[in-house]
């Protein structure tokens, strides 16, 4: 490896992949159904307090009338309308782990809108930036579990997908057209521009706040202005990822971790972005699998709130919100286990509405959460480290005298046999996301649009439906 610099390798795979014809067709299809799945949740977060100040941001912001802000339909400056969707996209918290899209997909549409390419152009750029991204992420978020098996806590300091801008900003490189010396330049760039890894000082912090995890809309602008800055000729270290004291290293701050030759192992051959998943729930995809397991109850038995005792969910060790009794505001409630379960069991359906201020102010959602307790789970790390996609969980409900069990290795959504979610259930929640703010008619269009996108000469053409 000590000969082999891994600039070099991706940079191959770019220039390798930089046409439409080149991508397998399996990862052309996980590619339109993650566009679908983007644009769904684009829309459903014009409900969320984070994606109303993204609009309003982009508006201040302006710019040249080049690119969409997509469920309003105005048109602002390329960077803005980057910002903004993706304030919208990871606004309910219902865009896939790791979180590729709200960095990739915002950034790389206005990108495509601004620069006329076709559906062919953008359906490759997206999946090229998506599998650099997700094997950097595969690698680099490691440090995460190692920690929470090894301490029960997360790193003092740490990322959780910044690392995608890179992804982002090769994939705006290429539908610019840079050449390779400046799609080098555009990885270097973006490293130099991603932010903080703050991750842990989010998850310490009550009541939650809009920054999350990772700035989804300051990433996807800024891989933007990446692109733009290698395009006028601006540099950066485009090694830094090579470098003793480049982007993993002061990324990361784990040895152990940063293992280059795993990022492009097979890289071209077995591609790690075809095993994306989705969400069904607007939520903390650590609580999915604990909602499987409740719903299938429920299903099973048809518990009324009063009948049920107590909840105890066995999973992962949940740092991510320190106090799950504490929600004041959205971003607190896709973060607490005793919540979402709440919401289940009092029939919101999963959407916009579970973070609605009706939700959000129900008093019986309070008191039915008392009755929900979280628990780490050993299998959920055993399981974890056979299989990076499972999502171990068990759910035991004492109600009318006894115990009921239910049990999973994995999530719905996972992209997995059994466990996938189908085009039509994809269908059915874009419509109870998009209907905050499109008509039907509307609705039917862009889903058809997205999913035949690679016919389309003129993006505008799907756009439009995407809009009010």
């Amino acid at each position: 490896m000590s000969d082999i610099k891994i600039t070099d390798v991706i940079l191959d795979f770019v220039m390798e992949h930089s046409k439409y014809e080149s991508i397998p067709e399996n990862v052309i299809n996980v590619t339109k159904t993650l566009l679908v799945d983007a644009m769904s949740n684009t829309l459903g977060g014009i409900s969320s307090d984070k994606g109303k100040i993204g609009i309003q941001y982009a508006k201040a912001m302006g710019g040249n009338q080049e690119a969409t802000v997509f469920g309003t339909g105005q048109k602002v400056g390329v960077q803005a309308a980057a910002y903004a969707n993706g304030e919208l996209q990871n606004g309910l918290d219902y865009d896939p782990v790791p979180h590729v899209p709200p960095i990739l997909f915002p950034s790389v549409m206005a990108i495509a809108e601004q620069r006329h390419s076709t559906g062919k152009e953008l359906l490759t750029a997206l999946a090229v930036g998506g599998e650099i991204a997700v094997r950097l992420s595969n690698v680099l978020l490691k440090v995460m579990s190692k920690s929470l098996e090894e301490t029960g806590m997360t790193p003092d300091v740490f990322g959780n997908s910044n690392e995608h801008i890179i992804g982002a900003a090769i994939a705006c490189g290429m539908l610019m057209g840079l050449d390779r010396e400046k799609l080098a330049q555009c990885i270097g760039m973006s490293a130099a521009l991603c932010s903080l890894p703050i991750c842990r000082d989010w998850e310490s912090t009550m009541p939650k706040t809009m920054i999350k995890y990772f700035p989804a809309a300051w990433l996807a602008q800024t891989a933007v202005s990446a692109a733009q800055l290698a395009e006028l000729g601006y540099t950066a270290d485009a090694y830094t990822l090579d470098n003793p004291l480049g982007f993993p290293t002061i990324y990361c701050r784990d040895k152990e971790i940063w293992k280059p030759e795993k990022v492009i192992e097979g890289l071209g051959e077995k591609w790690q972005w075809a095993t994306m998943g989705l969400k069904p729930y607007p939520a903390c995809r650590y609580l999915h699998s604990d909602l499987d397991c409740f719903y299938r109850l429920m299903k099973e038995n048809n518990f009324g709130p009063g009948e049920i005792e107590e909840i105890r969910c066995h999973s992962a060790t949940f740092v991510a919100h320190p106090d799950q009794m504490a929600v004041s505001n959205q971003i607190d409630a896709q973060f607490s286990g005793p919540y979402v379960l709440a919401m289940a069991i009092y029939g919101y359906e999963p959407g916009p509405a579970w973070q609605s201020q009706t939700a959000l102010t129900d008093p019986k959602l309070r008191e039915f959460m008392k009755k929900v307790k979280m628990i780490t789970a050993p299998r959920y790390y055993e399981l974890k480290s056979q299989d990076p996609l499972s999502w171990y969980a068990k759910v035991e409900i004492d109600a009318r005298g006894k115990t009921f069990v239910a049990e999973t290795d994995y999530s719905k959504g996972t992209n997995r046999d059994g466990f996938r979610i189908s085009d039509e259930e994809l269908d059915r929640r874009f419509f109870n996301n998009a209907q905050i703010i499109l008509p039907v008619e509307k609705i039917n269009k862009a889903i058809k649009g997205l999913r035949n996108i690679e016919q389309y000469d003129d993006l505008q053409e799907v756009f439009k439906n995407c809009v009010l």
